[in-house]
Protein backbone atom coordinates (compact mmCIF):
# COMPACT_ATOMS: atom_id res chain seq x y z
CA UNK A 1 0.00 0.00 0.00
CA UNK A 2 1.76 3.18 -1.21
CA UNK A 3 1.81 6.15 1.27
CA UNK A 4 -0.22 9.76 -0.25
CA UNK A 5 1.21 13.20 0.96
CA UNK A 6 -1.40 15.74 1.83
CA UNK A 7 -0.56 19.43 1.87
CA UNK A 8 -2.52 22.01 3.31
CA UNK A 9 -2.63 25.83 2.02
CA UNK A 10 -1.27 27.60 4.78
CA UNK A 11 -1.57 30.66 2.96
CA UNK A 12 -5.52 30.69 3.18
CA UNK A 13 -7.80 32.63 5.19
CA UNK A 14 -9.19 30.59 8.01
CA UNK A 15 -12.64 31.05 9.19
CA UNK A 16 -13.31 31.16 12.63
CA UNK A 17 -15.93 27.49 13.87
CA UNK A 18 -19.08 28.53 14.91
CA UNK A 19 -18.48 25.80 17.47
CA UNK A 20 -16.26 27.04 19.45
CA UNK A 21 -15.97 30.76 18.81
CA UNK A 22 -12.25 31.49 17.98
CA UNK A 23 -10.25 29.34 15.83
CA UNK A 24 -8.23 27.00 17.67
CA UNK A 25 -7.09 24.95 14.83
CA UNK A 26 -5.66 28.16 13.00
CA UNK A 27 -3.62 28.64 16.20
CA UNK A 28 -2.09 25.16 16.21
CA UNK A 29 -1.26 25.78 12.54
CA UNK A 30 0.39 28.90 12.80
CA UNK A 31 2.08 27.07 15.79
CA UNK A 32 3.75 24.73 13.54
CA UNK A 33 4.70 27.18 11.40
CA UNK A 34 6.84 29.24 14.40
CA UNK A 35 8.06 25.34 15.18
CA UNK A 36 9.70 24.96 12.04
CA UNK A 37 11.08 28.27 12.31
CA UNK A 38 9.23 30.37 9.56
CA UNK A 39 8.47 33.85 9.93
CA UNK A 40 4.74 34.52 10.23
CA UNK A 41 2.89 37.27 8.34
CA UNK A 42 1.96 39.89 10.64
CA UNK A 43 -1.88 39.30 10.27
CA UNK A 44 -1.07 35.65 11.54
CA UNK A 45 1.09 37.60 14.39
CA UNK A 46 -1.90 39.49 14.97
CA UNK A 47 -3.91 36.98 15.24
CA UNK A 48 -2.03 34.84 18.02
CA UNK A 49 -2.13 37.98 19.88
CA UNK A 50 -5.92 38.13 19.76
CA UNK A 51 -6.40 34.71 20.36
CA UNK A 52 -3.92 34.63 23.39
CA UNK A 53 -6.55 37.08 25.03
CA UNK A 54 -9.46 34.91 24.16
CA UNK A 55 -8.53 31.35 24.35
CA UNK A 56 -6.08 30.37 27.77
CA UNK A 57 -5.80 26.71 26.48
CA UNK A 58 -4.35 26.90 23.23
CA UNK A 59 -1.67 29.33 24.66
CA UNK A 60 -1.34 26.35 27.56
CA UNK A 61 -0.88 23.74 25.16
CA UNK A 62 2.13 26.42 23.82
CA UNK A 63 4.18 25.83 26.85
CA UNK A 64 3.87 22.42 26.82
CA UNK A 65 5.53 22.08 22.94
CA UNK A 66 8.01 24.76 24.31
CA UNK A 67 8.80 22.06 26.91
CA UNK A 68 8.81 19.11 24.47
CA UNK A 69 10.70 20.79 22.08
CA UNK A 70 13.46 21.96 24.50
CA UNK A 71 13.24 18.41 25.55
CA UNK A 72 14.79 16.95 22.20
CA UNK A 73 16.78 19.69 21.56
CA UNK A 74 18.85 18.32 24.85
CA UNK A 75 18.41 14.51 24.00
CA UNK A 76 18.70 14.36 20.41
CA UNK A 77 21.76 14.79 18.98
CA UNK A 78 22.32 16.35 15.36
CA UNK A 79 25.31 15.58 13.57
CA UNK A 80 26.06 17.92 10.32
CA UNK A 81 25.70 16.16 6.92
CA UNK A 82 29.45 14.83 5.92
CA UNK A 83 31.00 17.29 3.51
CA UNK A 84 31.35 14.67 0.63
CA UNK A 85 27.77 13.77 1.01
CA UNK A 86 26.91 16.18 -2.37
CA UNK A 87 29.60 14.47 -4.13
CA UNK A 88 28.28 10.78 -3.41
CA UNK A 89 24.85 11.64 -4.06
CA UNK A 90 25.99 13.24 -7.35
CA UNK A 91 27.95 10.60 -7.98
CA UNK A 92 25.56 7.79 -7.27
CA UNK A 93 22.69 9.56 -8.96
CA UNK A 94 24.86 10.07 -12.52
CA UNK A 95 25.66 6.30 -12.26
CA UNK A 96 22.31 5.50 -11.73
CA UNK A 97 20.69 7.44 -14.85
CA UNK A 98 24.06 6.00 -17.04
Amino acid sequence: MEATATTTNLLAPLAATPDNGADCDRVNIVLDQLLEGRVLAEEDEDYLIDHAEDCSPCFEDIKKQRVFVSFLKQKVNSKAAPSTLPHAIMARLHAEMA
